[in-house]
């Protein structure tokens, strides 16, 4: 990467610092710092609401150097990740080939940048874990893609869906991988179970329990049913939708094997169908499917572009939603913005859709042919 790059990107990323700063304490960082009290004072951090993984404890550490240090440290992994993806794309094509795709996807999306920098959300830093896995994977530094990919599960515990997309190539499966991800998040657990015993199974069991939310086609779902009675009948969606989002999952795994994709091909759909089915719809876990479709241009393949592109409404979608978000007074689509929460789910199901149907209808992968 040229000098002149370098000082791009690193002028690009001291407002994204500066924007964590302004961000102060807010939304679920008030949580964290709550939580990261309790770690701090040698009591159960998951016995709040905690529904993230040992690895968030850790944070704790950084809290008496400041109360943003955790925060800081976390956007600036992003930041460190985002340049490695960048020098990655520049050595690899031409930077009209990539660039609309990476500034609608993640460097300009507005959602990326308000979750990760001015609210601070920990979704931020597993998504620069997962682009470092991804960058590992496509260097054939396969252990310390695992490591990486179980280290994202141990803050919070859907990366661990990706493990077996990231370990399949066209139906050839590296090990090393797999077993690095499931060596990582086995001592991630046995630290967590010396400190504090089985109370990590509080956040699985709070993760169970947790209503359909915002972005997740279940909450209109459930809310129509209530309007119309038939409350007790669509709250099924809602009790019952664990098995329902593993059978989608194994369903895309199974799909992508069949159609002989690429890792990061199927990683990036696979997920999307994942969260298009998940009850709990909150737009953070977007940002993660956002850095896979950043990622895409690395893979110099027709279909890899073309999904890239056909990720661009969704894109388009999650930032709008974002900046309403945050923007709109009183923000987090609160007061007379409250009827945003029942029917947000119903255009983020659509373009999803769409998008999962318009790609995989086409026949399968080059690799396949």
């Amino acid at each position: 990467m040229s000098a002149r790059a370098s000082a791009a990107i690193l002028a690009l990323s001291l407002p994204a610092l500066a924007l964590a700063v302004l961000g102060g304490v807010r939304h679920d960082y008030v949580d964290y710092l709550a939580q990261w009290q309790l770690v701090l004072g040698g009591a159960d951090p998951w016995s709040t609401n905690s529904a993230y993984g040992p690895l968030h404890n850790a944070f704790a550490l950084l809290v008496p150097l400041h109360p943003l240090a955790p925060k800081l440290a976390a956007s600036a992994a992003l930041l460190v990740a985002n340049a490695v993806l960048l020098a990655a794309l520049l050595a690899t094509r031409r930077a009209g080939e990539w660039r609309t795709a990476y500034l609608i996807a993640f460097g300009a999306n507005a959602l990326v940048l308000t979750t990760a920098f001015w609210l601070g959300l920990n979704d931020g830093f597993v998504a620069a874990l997962i682009l470092g896995a991804v960058l590992a994977r496509r260097d054939g530094r396969f252990v310390l893609a695992g490591v990486l990919l179980g280290l994202a599960a141990l803050d919070k515990y859907y990366p661990a869906l990706l493990i077996p997309f990231l370990a399949i190539d066209a139906r050839r499966v590296e090990p090393g991988l797999i077993l690095a991800s499931l060596a990582t998040i086995m001592a991630g657990i046995g630290a967590a179970i010396w400190l504090w015993g089985t109370a990590w199974l509080e956040a699985v069991a709070f993760g169970i329990s947790r209503d359909a939310t915002i972005l997740s086609i279940i909450r209109p779902i459930a809310a129509l049913g209530r309007a119309l009675g038939i409350g007790d009948l669509t709250d099924l969606l809602v009790r019952f939708n664990g098995p329902l989002v593993l059978l989608v999952w194994i369903g895309a795994i199974a799909l992508a094997w069949r159609r002989r994709d690429n890792w990061l091909v199927g990683a990036c759909w696979g997920l999307a169908a994942v969260l298009l089915t998940y009850k709990v719809g909150n737009p953070q876990f977007w940002v993660s499917w956002l850095a896979l479709v950043a990622a895409l241009p690395l893979v110099q393949r027709p279909d890899a572009d073309r999904l890239a592109r056909l990720g661009w409404p969704m894109a388009l979608f999650l930032t709008l939603f974002q900046l309403g978000y945050i923007f709109l007074v009183p923000a987090y689509y609160q007061g007379p913005w409250r009827w945003v929460n029942d029917v947000a789910g119903i255009p983020a199901f659509v373009i999803g859709v769409w998008m999962l149907v318009a790609f995989l209808r086409n026949a399968a992968s080059p690799a396949a042919t």
